[in-house]
């Protein structure tokens, strides 16, 4: 290198506002070394984001093929696949067996095996550690499979809760329980679950009522990354808080104090927040109904059946409320 390019390439850099700008000089002189404003040698990559994006090629050169085949990302960071050829997937799964956890073009509906075409970008950030494998599906029998290894923990967080009850035969329905603004209403008589989701599986943790009238019923059941809360004692017309405390992640991370609020108001079939007429119109017309998801709030009694029960028991709460 002559001097005259050193000084010039050094200079760029000291009147540089950015790592890039060194980097971008020091490709155009073909790799020499290249000082920044304080005499230290730029290095050959800038400093990593906390989240980045890693590329993968979806059959390069009409290849059966990704490449890389395999890459390793941080916890956070997100993979880009895009298609240099047409007629493949990204498929997540052991090969070749879908297991829906991510799939091209949107995550949804994996086992349908949706193909794309030239051009087609899709992305998929993974939050939790682990090597996921994954593959093409109109190409898995020729070896057209890739993984993604994730190493390091997201921070902990609560992402949702719910409460879940069983109506009888027609299964299990959750009503959202918002993490902020107004609270969720629950509608159904009798005792509660709440079920609490994290970023990260759940190893332990605490739950106990600090406001309303109502008690935790035994100790909280971990399973992945969820907690699951029975409550007994619950009274209609108030608004209960559940605290979470103590919530320890596979990592030893514990989440700060978290409360979880639910109002509840038996009868409320359409959750505004008052017994009114209009719920008994709303649970008379669906008498004989299956419950479902868009009528489960017309059973407030949970037993699977929508009949006269319902009715006389949203009667019996006419005229009550909820802020």
């Amino acid at each position: 290198m002559n001097a005259p390019t050193f000084f010039i390439l050094t200079a760029i850099c000291a009147l540089s506002v950015s790592v890039a700008d060194c980097l971008t000089a020091q490709t155009a002189a073909h790799g020499v070394t290249i000082l920044d404003q304080n005499g230290r040698i730029v290095p050959d990559s800038g400093p990593a984001a906390i989240n980045q994006i890693f590329d993968v090629t979806v059959a390069p050169g009409g290849t059966l093929t990704f490449s890389p085949n395999s890459v390793n990302i941080s916890v956070g960071d997100t993979v880009r696949w895009t298609w240099a050829s047409s007629f493949h997937s990204v498929t997540s799964g052991q090969p070749c067996t879908v297991d829906s956890q991510f799939c091209s073009p949107n995550d949804m509906n994996c086992s349908a095996g949706t193909l794309s075409n030239q051009g087609a970008v899709y992305t998929h950030t993974f939050n939790q550690p682990g090597t996921y494998s994954y593959f093409c599906v109109s190409h898995c029998a020729f070896g057209m499979t890739g993984t993604v290894t994730v190493t390091g923990a997201a921070p902990l967080q609560l992402t949702t809760a719910v409460s879940r009850k069983t109506h009888g035969a027609a299964g299990a329905f959750d009503i959202n329980l918002p993490l902020s603004g107004t609270p969720g209403l629950e509608s159904r008589i009798g005792d509660y679950t709440m079920v609490a989701t994290f970023t990260n599986n759940i190893v332990s943790g605490n739950a106990n009522v600090t406001s309303g009238v109502g008690t935790v019923n035994g100790s909280p059941v971990f399973s992945d990354n969820t907690m699951t809360i029975s409550l007994t004692g619950v009274a209609t017309a108030q608004t209960l808080t559940v605290t979470l405390s103590n919530v320890t992640d596979v990592f030893s991370q514990v989440l700060p104090d978290t409360p979880v609020s639910m109002s509840v108001l038996i009868g409320d079939a359409n959750a505004n927040r008052t017994v009114n007429a209009a719920d008994v119109s709303l649970t008379k017309a669906q008498l004989g109904q299956n419950v479902t998801a868009s009528n489960f709030r017309e059973d407030p009694n949970a037993n699977g059946v929508i009949n006269s029960g319902d009715v006389s028991l949203v009667k019996s709460h006419l005229g009550e409320g909820v802020p």
